[in-house]
């Protein structure tokens, strides 16, 4: 058998690409020196991490400020059993997710996305609601970047925007929706840190979005589509429910509509589109009762959570959505355990296959609020199997964001 140290650090990179797992190539990193040193290379990770999608670590909370207090945040990893337990932990340990490099004071800033590890967070800026200082970090590294300002040529085509998230007066209100939509096709280099930031605003009959690019350090206007689900709402202005996402594009029920608002960020086009065939004879109250999620197969299925049923049950409805065109194919209808019925708050998000359920906490704890907690289950697509994620004792969360990483040894700065 030829000798590991004459192996050259090329043939141990493309031996390590080959290992299956996150877990099995860290045991192998700490295996031996030269593995170690190849694996933690910026152009093996480069080359690494696009072949593996980065496993669901927690779900980081935002709570409200209670009785005078402040608003916060917090992080809650994954537990045992579940295989992402011990990288959660990890990370847990290593980042600092009360984010407290920031610029003081940190009550002003409030998270407003997270995605490939990233968190977008923003603060008041002169008062404005709408249009608020922007900074992303990385709360491993403790590394942020504030973006500039939105140039006034472009502000001044946002008049009267929507309140689009209710809070504790101006510091956590909101009149803009804005989110990472992270790069992570083949022409982006290992050392490239590019992102994209979209900024949207639902005025009285229209939509107004831009969208900043780390490769231009520019505001671009975003094109909005033309369509009646939004130009009639003039009294009342457009609210967007419960942003979800897939394979590049971002979907938002337009409320009191059967209608999804669609951004395709690949070619940063907007387009309607009408989903009441999924939701016909189903009562729709809430924003999260839809979700998306990636299909092993490259496509997209559509998940309808039917909650209000006379049985008091929670049924699962997957349909195969074929984008651009009117085909909704019913996959599979499950129904969730009998108890879950009154606990379901709803889908949180969606990664590697999973779907990622909330649930209140049971009758039985109502009166002993040391055994009061939120609890998170994941649902494998395929398999329909349910498991244990993690659990929180915030009873009261405003937001949850899924977070999804790699584990500290196969990272590199993100910002």
């Amino acid at each position: 058998m030829a000798d590991l140290a004459a192996l050259t650090d090329d043939v141990l990179a493309e031996i390590l690409l080959r290992v299956s797992s996150l877990r099995d190539l860290a045991r192998a990193s700490a295996s031996c020196a030269s593995f170690h040193r190849v694996a933690s290379s910026q152009s093996f990770l480069g080359r690494f991490r696009p072949l593996h999608a980065p496993p669901p670590l927690g779900v980081f909370c935002c709570y409200p400020a209670g009785r005078g207090g402040t608003a916060g945040s917090q992080f809650h990893a994954a537990l045992p059993p579940h295989s992402s337990a011990p990288l959660a932990r990890a990370v847990a340990h290593s980042a600092d997710f009360s984010f407290a490099f920031l610029p003081r004071p940190a009550a002003d800033w409030l998270v407003r996305d997270s995605r490939d590890g990233r968190f977008l967070l923003d603060r008041a800026r002169d008062g404005s609601t709408a249009f608020t200082e922007v900074a992303i970090l990385d709360p491993l590294f403790r590394r942020y970047l504030r973006l500039p300002p939105i140039p006034d040529d472009l502000a001044a085509s946002v008049e009267n925007p929507y309140v689009q998230r209710t809070g504790d007066g101006d510091l956590q209100s909101r009149s803009s929706e804005i989110f990472l939509a992270s790069r992570s096709d083949d022409s982006v280099s290992e050392e490239d840190l590019a992102f994209t930031v979209i900024w949207m605003a639902c005025c009285r009959g229209k939509l107004v979005a831009f969208f900043y690019s780390s490769e231009s350090q520019q505001w671009r206007v975003l094109s909005p589509p033309e369509h009646y689900a939004l130009s009639t709402r003039r009294v009342m202005g457009v609210r967007l429910g419960q942003r979800n996402h897939a394979h590049g594009c971002f979907y938002w029920m337009v409320a009191l509509t059967h209608r999804w608002l669609v951004l395709d960020t690949r070619k940063m086009e907007f387009s309607i589109i009408d989903i009441s065939p999924v939701l016909s004879g189903r009562a729709m109250m809430f924003s999260n009762q839809i979700t998306t999620v990636e299909s092993r197969d490259g496509r997209t299925t559509v998940v309808v959570s039917d909650v209000f049923r006379p049985d008091k049950r929670c049924v699962l409805y997957f349909y195969g959505f074929m984008y651009f065109t009117d085909r909704w194919q019913l996959q599979n209808r499950v129904t969730l355990p009998e108890e879950w019925g009154y606990r379901f708050r709803g889908i949180i998000g969606a990664a590697e296959g999973y779907l990622f359920i909330k649930l209140d906490h049971s009758k039985e704890n109502l009166n002993d609020q040391s055994e009061q907690h939120v609890e998170y289950f994941s649902l494998d697509v395929k398999t329909m199997q349910l498991g244990s994620f993690c659990q929180t004792t915030l009873l009261t969360v405003t937001e949850a964001y899924l977070y999804c990483g790699f584990p500290p040894s196969l990272l590199l700065p993100s910002v």
